[in-house]
């Protein structure tokens, strides 16, 4: 009998309904796993695609949230089903081939199966194989965190310049940013112009500090169109740079010597490097405490891989300075009207301390700020 296990649960604990589960629910399996896709479950052999593709003999595979760990007596090694079509997995591919041919190793390449091809096509989705690299960084480690920001320092600046064949569909993301805070605070002005009556404890909490999230949000869309950023967005039409696009602790792998690699490509695409660097500062500001000297060391780690450009600095304290946590707690109010209450309740206060903390910290951190990049 298969167990079925939430990803987010402790481990152990088991649940007992083996047929309706949700998508989150990953499985412990020895051969076969069900993954969910088309609003339909299906069982993938994953034992025999390892073998018959890849000639790995396979002693265990384990559900890892959306990946599969096979371990084989050649090694470790990660199976994801891809999440686009094979366009951009190939446009994935030649974007890791590069970022190897310039010297950077932190990404795991795609391991070719034994007919020489990076993705296999199968009835159930595209699969790709890599190197299962360590364990998930600590975020609690600064010293790991300063290995993180020197990973996807190199990361950017060995894909500077990046060119791809035709086969492959690159994701442009770039310049999508001003429109978006512009969006953004415009939802936020309508929603607020909405509640001239609080309808419950959750509205009474959000007008409270209404006035101050509407103004943060205003605020740093006036700064990202006043920055440099849709020239940094041109620049990246004539001279191409990829991004990773969900920087966060969960995608930093480390391994027993300690280096750190810089994992799940699913979001690469075309776009600033300071998109990138806003999302790192998003998880290692709270990591560090919110301490400007910390969060400076970070940042001279990632500087020492990849100069950053002068005219970046004004992009990247206003992409920190949008209400983030605050504007998502309120568009999940609006567009889930099943979100229970308490929940909405149980989010908010860390998010508006999230805005306020980030506040206070960028008017102290933004000056030391520019004299590094000086």
């Amino acid at each position: 009998m298969l167990t079925y296990y939430n990803r987010y649960a402790r481990a152990g604990q088991v649940y007992a309904d083996h047929n309706n589960f949700p998508v989150e629910f990953a499985i412990k399996c020895k051969n076969s796993c069900k993954i969910e896709f088309g609003g339909e479950r299906h069982l993938v052999p994953v034992k025999r695609l390892l073998e018959t593709h890849w000639q790995l003999a396979v002693e265990k595979v384990t559900a890892v949230g959306p990946v599969w760990r096979a371990e084989t007596v050649q090694g470790d090694f990660c199976l994801k089903r891809g999440k686009h079509g094979l366009g951009r997995l190939f446009f994935d591919y030649y974007a890791i081939e590069y970022l190897w041919k310039q010297g950077f190793t932190g990404t795991p390449r795609l391991i070719p199966t034994l007919y020489g091809n990076p993705v296999v096509e199968t009835e159930h989705g595209h699969f790709f194989l890599t190197a299962w690299v360590g364990r998930p960084l600590d975020a609690s480690s600064h010293a790991e965190w300063l290995t993180a920001a020197a990973t996807l320092g190199g990361f950017h600046h060995a894909s500077k310049g990046l060119s791809f064949p035709p086969v492959a569909k690159p994701q442009n993301f770039s310049g999508k940013w001003a429109r978006r805070f512009a969006e953004r605070t415009e939802e936020l002005q309508e929603f607020f112009a909405s509640l001239s009556t609080s309808r419950n404890e959750f509205e009474e909490m959000i007008n409270k500090d209404s006035a101050q999230i509407l103004a943060q949000a205003a605020e740093a869309a006036q700064r990202l169109q006043a920055s440099a950023y849709e020239r940094l967005a041109r620049d990246v039409d004539v001279v191409p740079t990829l991004v990773h696009g969900n920087i966060k602790a969960e995608n930093f792998s480390v391994d027993q010597s300690g280096a750190v690699a810089l994992i799940d490509f699913d979001g690469f695409r075309l776009d600033v490097p300071v998109q990138d660097l806003a999302n790192l500062f998003q998880d290692v500001l709270p990591a560090c405490s919110w301490s400007p000297d910390a969060a400076l060391e970070v940042f001279r780690a990632y500087q020492e891989q990849r100069p950053v450009d002068p005219e970046e600095i004004d992009v990247l304290l206003a992409l920190l300075s949008f209400p983030h946590s605050a504007y998502k707690e309120i568009r999940k109010y609006i567009t889930q009207p099943d979100r229970p209450l308490q929940k909405c309740l149980r989010k908010w206060q860390p998010a508006l301390q999230e805005m306020y903390q980030t506040r206070e910290f960028l008017q102290k951190w933004a000056n030391p700020l520019k004299k590094c990049v000086q």
